[in-house]
């Protein structure tokens, strides 16, 4: 009994209340405010620096990342830059072979239409201007080559993409000489009038001076016969003979086109004056305005450089030979 009654005493002087407790407590903290914001600032400044070294460390993770990926980048390139330049390394080579399987070919072998397309005739014409026989040798070599066989060949500019052309496919002056659909007399006016301006445009080129003037001519002349072409087969457009003719004046329009370029003018110029009488003439006319054979496209284009094929090549065996007997000592 006694126990208890101290017991209780105790409780009721040495244990304040809940809301006594929570008044000291306050007012304890309220008796220094300056120690308590210096501590809250202190606070503040470790949550801080550990927020700055997480980011830090996050900035660090995330460069090292980029760091490694380009690397991984950069080495990928450039082993597919090895590998490309040994693909390329390898399609130049296969292509050099193959050229040369193919120069092989028309030189020495060829077929029918390397000799029709023209490249058999320049692979000969280019082992004959090598260089390695004196050009003397070539002027000593007489392969005769008739003037009327020279305006027959179809030339090109020695640059991609030029088209073809011929003195005779241009000097269509022989009513014969044209299609058989503009052989009728209703072209005669036509004819006449293309003829006349062609003539124009060649004495012009021969003098060195070409007039804008004679082109256009000439151009408007190809025109009036399209025109009145087309006025003729209008009721049977698959006419054979309209095909025909409509293929010569594409022809037409493309070499007066031509003629706008100064080094074409310069070629039908001293084709139409041409007097050789040899394949060595004919070579020094194609040497001197860079051109080179065409494809033939009519029959008797072709004939002309099946013939003319074999000229070459016995000009080309006469000239070595002449080099090898100069080289045999005396």
């Amino acid at each position: 009994m006694r126990k208890r009654a101290i017991l209780a005493l105790l409780l009721a002087v040495g244990v304040p209340s809940s809301a006594g407790a929570q008044a000291l407590f306050m007012q304890q903290t309220n008796q220094n405010p300056e120690a308590d914001y210096i501590r809250s600032l202190a606070d503040a400044a470790v949550g801080f620096s550990e927020a700055e070294i997480n980011l830090a460390g996050a900035e660090s993770v995330r460069t090292d990342t980029w760091i490694r990926l380009n690397e991984y980048v950069s080495a990928v390139l450039e082993r597919e830059n090895r590998r490309n330049a040994r693909h390329r390394a390898a399609m130049q080579q296969r292509r050099l072979v193959n050229y040369k399987e193919y120069h092989d070919r028309i030189l020495n072998s060829p077929e029918a239409r390397d000799v029709d397309g023209g490249d058999a005739l320049n692979a000969v014409l280019e082992k004959i201007n090598s260089g390695l026989i004196p050009e003397s040798f070539h002027k000593s070599t007489s392969i005769p080559l008739t003037v009327d066989e020279v305006r027959r060949i179809p030339f090109k500019l020695a640059t991609v993409g030029t088209q073809s052309f011929s003195m005779h496919r241009l000097a269509l002056k022989e009513r014969g000489e044209w299609p058989p659909a503009f052989q009728d007399p209703r072209f005669d006016g036509v004819r006449c009038d293309y003829e006349t301006a062609l003539e124009l445009v060649l004495e012009q080129e021969v003098d060195g001076a070409m007039q804008i003037v004679a082109i256009d001519k000439l151009a408007l002349a190809v025109r009036n016969l399209a025109d009145d072409l087309e006025r003729a087969f209008r009721d049977r457009p698959d006419d054979r003979r309209n095909l025909e003719a409509s293929g010569t004046i594409r022809e037409l329009e493309r070499t007066v086109e031509m003629l706008k370029t100064h080094k074409l003018q310069r070629a039908l110029g001293d084709l139409d004056l041409y007097a050789g009488t040899s394949v060595n003439d004919l070579r020094e006319y194609m040497r001197n305005h860079h051109l080179q054979f065409a494809a033939a496209t009519t029959a008797d284009e072709k004939a002309v450089f099946r013939e003319l094929y074999s000229k070459l090549w016995i000009h080309y065996e006469m000239v070595k030979e002449g080099v090898a007997d100069d080289a045999e000592p005396r």
